[in-house]
């Protein structure tokens, strides 16, 4: 059995905020240092609570900029407004991606309001990131769709289709029909499927991630760990294909 905390580690997937009824949970930059303290974790991809939060990832990016990279998240229903500040956000604060979480903000995934989103990315060379697993506004068909739109932008998919089988599974067919899609595993519900992923989909296009503070790190490990992979398969997955994802953004 392997020591999770022997892997270097990227988290793909991570938040700081407050978060009302169903969750009813929190977590703020402490909590994130202290995981990466913990379990090995060199660099953390973080998000805010919502739109509204953006200037927190802001703060955190520049009280820990060797282990923090921010990405904003942009509610497409705000239109000009919302990508205006996703442009400012990465041309002058440090900020290195898009995320859009279309459940929470009522959009489907593959609406034209998100194709500015697409455009601003492309613009400053900087990946996508977009929830996935929840009908009807975050399928991965949907994703699949908007990736078609813009091959020339990098999109994670977050939860790899979540905890659907369904979902999962087509996760997968999308992202091995569309180059300019990886996978993230944070959250998705069977061991199987990352190692089904790892295998069939392409060993450099899955991403280890956390979804702190939603799912406890020595859970999100393990999944992993469980896959009957070998010691550079888990090094793909916890660290170098994010690295090769991210490449100087990380820097």
């Amino acid at each position: 059995m392997f020591d999770f905390r022997y892997f270097k580690k990227i988290d793909m997937h991570s938040h700081i905020g407050t978060w009302g009824n169903p969750f009813n949970f929190s977590g703020d930059i402490n909590l994130i240092l202290e995981l990466m303290e913990k379990f090995n974790i060199e660099k953390t991809i973080l998000c805010p609570s919502d739109s509204s939060k953006n200037k927190d990832i802001v703060e955190a990016y520049k009280n820990a900029k060797d282990k923090i990279v921010p990405v904003p998240w942009v509610d497409c229903t705000k239109g000009q407004e919302a990508y205006d500040e996703l442009e400012r956000l990465i041309r002058d604060e440090g900020c290195k991606g898009a995320k859009i979480q279309s459940l929470f903000d009522g959009y489907a995934a593959d609406s034209p309001i998100v194709d500015p989103v697409a455009e601003i990315c492309e613009k400053y060379n900087v990946p996508f990131f977009v929830h996935s697993g929840h009908e009807p506004f975050s399928l991965p068909w949907q994703i699949g769709l908007l990736a078609e739109r813009h091959p020339k932008c990098k999109f994670a998919m977050l939860h790899m289709g979540h905890g659907h089988g369904i979902y999962v599974e087509a996760a997968q067919t999308i992202a091995k029909r569309y180059k300019n899609i990886w996978l993230e595993t944070s959250g998705t519900s069977m061991t199987a499927q990352i190692y089904n992923a790892y295998k069939n989909v392409g060993n450099d296009k899955v991403m280890f991630g956390l979804d702190t503070p939603f799912h406890a790190p020595e859970v999100e490990i393990q999944k992993i760990l469980s896959c009957p992979l070998k010691e550079k398969d888990y090094e793909n997955i916890f660290y170098n294909n994010a690295k090769n994802f991210m490449g100087s953004l990380l820097d």
